[in-house]
Order: structure tokens, then sequence, then C-alpha cells
């Protein structure tokens, strides 16, 4: 069977690279007796060894899973629809290896269609498209990052000829003063203090949104009621 290839965004346990695991993370903890003595120990995540097969690679994946992940299969109704739909931050190594793979065979083959499988849901195309629009944001994101480096970059270069063409101009003019070195305005940092605020404000605001909408959903259900009797 092919070795597949691991990757993570963060420090994970080796094991948690090689399958599904859901963020399940190793516990630590005590375990107390009758008599109240403390002994260290921890507690493993329930996983099992498992052949899962993809409908969309076709071809079985043996790998370390936990329960919690049948489960999710089970409830998304097919092991393509959970790596596919599932967020990034709950697949780690083999998982996100399977996610792009299959991503990029839909994206090669437009011809496939949800009627090709048996338990591929119309939601992985919808997803697909969701993810490559987020993906060229991200990336004109950064080019437009690149390009504003790109510019202070060359006027850095181009103030610095220009002081050394003063510096030449004084010296042969023979002045005891130079004129000074251009210094890069540095970006002012953000104090604790001021980062804390913005963070409240964020959280005051979410929670203002949240009220408003529900105050709309039950408006617009009082309206439908009353529509409702008295059409009837």
């Amino acid at each position: 069977m092919e070795r597949l290839a691991t990757f993570s965004r963060g420090n994970k346990a080796k094991r948690m690279l090689r399958g599904l695991y859901h963020g399940k993370l190793i516990k630590y903890g005590n375990q107390i007796s009758h008599s109240d003595r403390k002994t260290r120990r921890r507690w493993l995540p329930n996983a099992v060894t498992k052949e899962l097969y993809s409908e969309i690679l076709d071809e079985r994946i043996r790998m370390r899973v936990v329960t919690n992940v049948l489960r999710s299969i089970d409830k998304f109704m097919g092991f393509d629809n959970y790596i596919i739909m599932t967020h990034p931050r709950y697949l780690e190594g083999v998982g996100m290896s399977l996610k792009m793979r299959m991503l990029d065979k839909l994206r090669s083959e437009p011809e496939l269609k949800p009627d090709d499988f048996l338990n591929v849901s119309p939601e992985c195309w919808e997803y697909l498209k969701e993810f490559d629009h987020k993906q060229a944001q991200l990336e004109a994101k950064a080019e437009e990052k690149r390009l504003k480096q790109q510019e202070k970059q060359l006027e850095r270069e181009q103030q610095m000829a220009q002081w050394r063409e003063e510096i030449a101009q004084a010296m042969e003019s023979g002045e005891e003063e130079l004129p000074p070195r251009p210094v890069e305005k540095k970006k002012k940092r953000k104090t604790a203090k001021e980062i804390h605020i913005e963070k409240r404000l964020a959280a005051r605001e979410r929670r203002q949104n949240r009220k408003d909408n529900v105050t709309r959903i039950m408006a617009e259900k009082h309206q439908l009621k009353h529509q409702g009797a008295a059409s009837s």
C-alpha cells in the first residue's frame, strides 16, 4: 500500500499525523485512590486500526482512527464526505493529505458527478467551489502584500542612493556636518491593553449581532403565524 505523506500546522504527536484523531489529544492527570493518594497517569485516545474505502480515490486505506471519527463518518454518511467537509483543524497529517488528494481529483476531472458514486454527497462539489474561492482570496492577499513589500524595498533603495549622493557631495565640498542616514519608519506596536479592548469590543459586537438576528427571526415567525391565522 502506498505510504501517505504527512504534514501538520503545529507540534503534534507523530501517531496523530499517521491517523485520524479529530483533535483528540493525550490527557494527563491524577489517579486518586480511596486513601486519597495521587498517582500521575495519562488517558490515551480510544484509537483502533481500520481499513476505510475511498470512492473518489478508489482505494482502501488502513490507518488508526478514534471511535469518534467512526461515528462522524456514519453521521456524514460516507468516508469521503467526512474527509472533504471536516474543518482542516481536525485533520492532521494523513487526513489533510487525503483531503487535498480528493479535492485535486474532483478539480482535475470535472466530468465526475454525484451520481457516479454511492456515498458521495453533492455538498462536496459545493465545498470545492468555496475552498477554491477562499484559496484565490488568500493568494490575492499574499500577492498584494508582496507587491507592497517590493514598493517599500524600492523606496528604501532610492532613499539610500540619494543619501549616498548627498554624502559624496558633502565630502567633495569639505562640509563638516554630513547628512543623517535615513531612518525607516517602524509601525507602532499595540499594547496589551489596546488588544484586550479591541477583543472586548469585537465580542460585544458579535453578541449584539446574535441578539439582533434572534429578534429578527422571532419577528418573522410571529408575522408568518399571524398571516396563517388570517388566511385560515
